[in-house]
């Protein structure tokens, strides 16, 4: 995902979104289901998530009350252009104004969100890019989070909490990586020691790193090699080409037809039955919530990335410039995302759930939950917004201990040889498939050498560290001695045998090394990792991130200058001294503890299926 910010958009913005409204050779409309189509019937249609360009703009394009026309001639007409041109850009600014507030009025039928929508926002390189009013102000744009901060609340930290809890049969949805995934394992094993009974339903993929943990294993559908693949194409979740619509709706079509049987059904080694007591997720687990509503469960929410709307940073798939618009930026994700996969949720509702179709309103017309958030980062790295309330913890990075059972193998030993070499620069990129493994395989070879440094290369997903054929003149027994390529090895391990290391900026991965107190480059290819790359060089414990497509030697060269930095070094210790007493799982037990409703009403009367919130239909209730 590029880091470079967009431009601020044309003036000629909104004709080409008035020719695109009204051209009869486009279709843009995304697999919408009958009621939708209905709906939809009178208009062209939008594919939310297309940022095509348009071109050949006609007069027959134009809509008939713009205000900017084709000129036959310019004769007569120089003293007025200036005029015209400065009418325009005020009419501009006002329709703009005006649109923001009708979206956040949030009473408009779907047609007209999705023209709105077209019309504030464009997806570029997977993020979403708008620009705010200048002169709106920052309270026309506060939706509300649920549970907002309150200067006056005095918030019970979560290891100080009345943890008494009876056991219960917990459910987890997790969608993504082993990155993903991971986390939760963790934290899976917390709750698991606390008595509770603890189903960790993710991809088959991971199936057996579950079992070796301990906890009971249910299939989720869609594989997080495609996902990653989907996501590394289009820089983030969100396609910017509409060819990739259909990868991405099979996708979340199968993760969201296995979330009720991940719930309800026996357990598939045992046989032994299951009935939730309470459902945990991430938010990529799409219809967790309408689940939790189905089977009247509560429901608690963790994340790696933020998902709730704040003012101190805006949503990570998005790019805005203006911190007046970093608010009101989740909401746009959520809406464009929701309304782009709306016809697979009500489907799942109507057929699985036996749920009405959701419809969404504003927030205060539907009685919203206090959905509980945790978010799995140190707090002395991402302090916790102001404007976050009571029912959102931020508990920490949730760690899990590969390394006390981990054995490395005698040719790593002799190799890192610590005692008489200095110690290596760590280069991987996880799960994440690359789009040129041997060119970068070479980049990170020639700046190793130039710099003088030894590299660890971590294979990956992605296929790094095919040592044939680089365009380096060096002997084998050289580049023995320069380069060490890696399957598989524990970061909790590993990262403590490095200098520095440079990774795509995985919360996990990210937490590893700097815990380990290494300085951190990020080469960031989609969602979060930017985000993260971007804290990490606020903290000044890693230079500014380098975008997989910008990823060249001439910045990794300088970028592992900067981490041999002893300033740098000394800020990275001095951060993982301040992370070291720090236990994330513990605090994520307690935040679920702590939200866990203690009494639940016999008759417990549902939310009407009917009416939620934007930020619930995509967040949960």
């Amino acid at each position: 995902m590029a880091a470079t910010e967009e431009s601020s958009l044309p003036v000629d913005f909104e004709v080409e979104m008035a020719a695109v409204e009204n051209s009869s050779s486009f279709d843009f409309e995304v697999e919408i289901s009958e009621e939708e189509g209905k709906e939809d019937s009178s208009s062209s249609g939008g594919n939310l998530f297309s940022s095509s360009g348009v071109t050949g703009i006609t007069d027959r394009n134009l809509p008939r009350d713009n205000p900017i026309r084709p000129e036959t001639s310019t004769s007569g007409k120089s003293n007025s252009s200036s005029s015209q041109l400065t009418n325009t850009e005020t009419l501009r600014k006002k329709k703009r104004y005006s649109q923001f507030l009708t979206f956040m009025d949030g009473k408009v039928p779907i047609r007209k969100m999705r023209k709105l929508l077209r019309e504030l926002a464009t997806v570029k390189d997977g993020t979403v890019r708008f620009e705010v009013p200048e002169d709106m102000k920052s309270q026309s744009l506060d939706f509300g989070a649920g549970g907002a901060y309150n200067d006056n609340i005095i918030e019970e930290h979560v290891d100080a909490i009345d943890n008494h809890v009876p056991p219960l049969q917990i459910v987890m949805l997790i969608v993504g990586t082993r990155g993903d995934v991971q986390p939760f394992v963790a934290i899976g094993k917390g709750l698991q020691a606390c008595g509770h009974r603890v189903r960790l339903a993710t991809h088959s993929n991971f199936k057996e790193f579950v079992l070796n943990a301990g906890l009971e294993f249910f299939q989720l559908g869609g594989d997080p090699k495609v996902l990653a693949g989907y996501m590394v194409k289009n820089k983030g979740f969100l396609p910017s080409d509409p060819s990739e619509i259909p990868i991405q709706r099979g996708q979340i079509k199968e993760i969201v037809c296995s979330l009720l049987p991940a719930c309800v059904e026996d357990d598939p080694i045992s046989k032994v039955s299951f009935e939730p007591d309470a459902i945990i997720a991430n938010p990529p687990a799409y219809g967790h919530m309408h689940v939790a509503e189905a089977l009247k469960v509560p429901i608690h929410m963790f994340f790696t990335m933020p998902w709730t709307p704040t003012s101190e940073f805006p949503h990570p798939l998005s790019r805005i410039k203006q911190s007046i618009g970093y608010r009101i930026s989740y909401q746009i994700v959520d809406a464009m995302i929701w309304l782009g996969i709306r016809d697979i949720i009500n489907d799942f509702r109507k057929k699985k759930l036996k749920l009405r179709p959701v419809t969404y309103l504003k927030g205060s017309y539907s009685s919203p939950h206090d959905v509980p958030y945790g978010y799995l980062w140190s707090p002395h790295l991402v302090p916790k917004p102001k404007d976050w309330g009571h029912n959102i913890d931020v508990v920490g990075f949730c760690f899990l201990d590969l390394a006390s059972n981990y054995v490395p193998p005698e040719s790593l030993v002799e190799w890192l040889d610590l005692d008489n070499k200095p110690r290596p620069i760590y280069i991987g990129f996880g799960s994440l498939p690359l789009p040129e493994p041997k060119k970068m395989t070479n980049v990170i070879v020639q700046a190793l050498h130039k710099t003088g440094q030894r590299g660890i290369i971590n294979k990956g997903w992605g296929g790094l560290g095919d040592l044939d054929g680089l365009d380096l003149d060096l002997s084998e027994q050289q580049l023995k001695g320069l380069v060490c390529v890696l399957d598989n090895c524990p970061h909790d391990w590993l990262f403590l045998q490095c200098s520095a290391v440079v990774h795509h900026g995985g919360a996990g991965t990210t937490a590893a090394g700097l815990r380990a107190a290494c300085p951190t480059t990020i080469v960031p290819f989609f969602g979060d990792q930017p985000f993260w790359g971007e804290r990490v060089h606020a903290r000044g414990v890693g230079p500014a991130p380098i975008p997989v497509d910008e990823f060249g030697l001439e910045k990794l060269v300088d970028a592992i200058y900067f981490m041999l930095d002893t300033e740098v070094k000394d800020r990275a210790s001095k951060l993982a001294e301040a992370m070291k007493d720090e236990d994330g799982v513990t605090g994520a037990v307690n935040a679920f503890h702590k939200h866990f409703p203690r009494e639940k009403p016999e008759n417990e009367v549902a939310t009407p299926s009917g009416l939620c919130s934007i930020t619930q239909c995509f967040r949960g209730f």
